[in-house]
């Protein structure tokens, strides 16, 4: 006998509010936790700038260990993980309260985050050259507050114009622009179980980045799009229970017919 439908949208909803719950308390507690030790107590900057002024100071500790691990090598097992469970800017997006229906801008807007990394990464050398180094604790802290006060502030603005809270992090996030250089080759990916796909697009509807999930199910193919998050809320919202996260080695090529929006 097949349950109430009532009861199983009860149940869908349920886990979707648990997986989301869960999801944005691991976002608080490392933002809290790096906010809290690394920014405010060590006065240590860990973005992609702090990298440049570290190498050219011979230094390897701090920002360099922290790109290196979350940003580039991290990705390969876990993909962007980190933006959707560990990301201090993202704890803030994923809070605000929008409410205007999101606005989807064409794809080639995706390529502005590779802008914004050049720009990242050329700017320190810059400042270098005029004779600043940001390397002192102080130093790193005020740089700091400066970086996040553009990016809370570029990102807060872009949620709310097109009533996306990811917004930021799809189209100028430069840390997004890096990991999407080894993120494709995860090991960790959602993937479809044996289970039955019946296109009801759900997956795509709730996904925060707007991967085209159905594209890669229906080519029988691992989710390997460089802007999937791992958030596994799409795993949490099928009515069909047909996929799930996976280990493994299946098919990673991009479906020939693209994005699906």
């Amino acid at each position: 006998m097949k349950k109430p439908v009532g009861r199983q949208v009860r149940k869908l909803v349920y886990k979707l509010k648990l997986v989301v719950s869960t999801r944005l308390a691991f976002l608080f507690l490392f933002t809290l936790f790096y906010w809290v030790y690394y920014f405010i107590y060590q006065r240590a900057n860990l973005q992609l700038s702090q990298v440049v002024f570290n190498f050219s100071a011979g230094v390897f500790t701090g920002a360099v260990a922290h790109v290196a691990v979350a940003k580039f090598i991290g990705p390969l097992l876990f993909g962007r993980c980190f933006c959707g469970w560990a990301c201090w800017n993202a704890s803030l997006f994923d809070f605000l309260p929008v409410r205007k229906p999101k606005r989807l801008l064409p794809e080639k807007y995706y390529m502005y985050k590779y802008v914004v990394l050049a720009a990242v990464l050329a700017l320190p050398f810059l400042l270098i050259y005029a004779g600043f180094t940001f390397q002192g604790r102080s130093a790193q802290f005020k740089w700091l507050l400066i970086e996040n006060a553009v990016i809370y502030g570029l990102g807060i603005l872009l949620a709310f114009v097109l009533g996306d809270r990811r917004a930021f992090c799809k189209y100028l996030c430069p840390a997004g622009a890096l990991m999407t250089i080894t993120s494709p080759r995860s090991i960790l990916k959602i993937e479809k179980n044996h289970l039955h796909c019946n296109r009801c697009r759900k997956c795509e509807e709730i996904c925060p980045m707007d991967v085209p999930i159905l594209n890669y199910i229906s080519a029988n193919q691992r989710v390997s799009d460089p802007e999937c998050i791992l958030c596994i809320e799409c795993v949490k919202s099928c009515p069909k229970n047909c996929l799930t996260v996976g280990l493994g080695h299946k098919s990673d090529t991009t479906p020939e017919f693209g994005r699906s929006y």
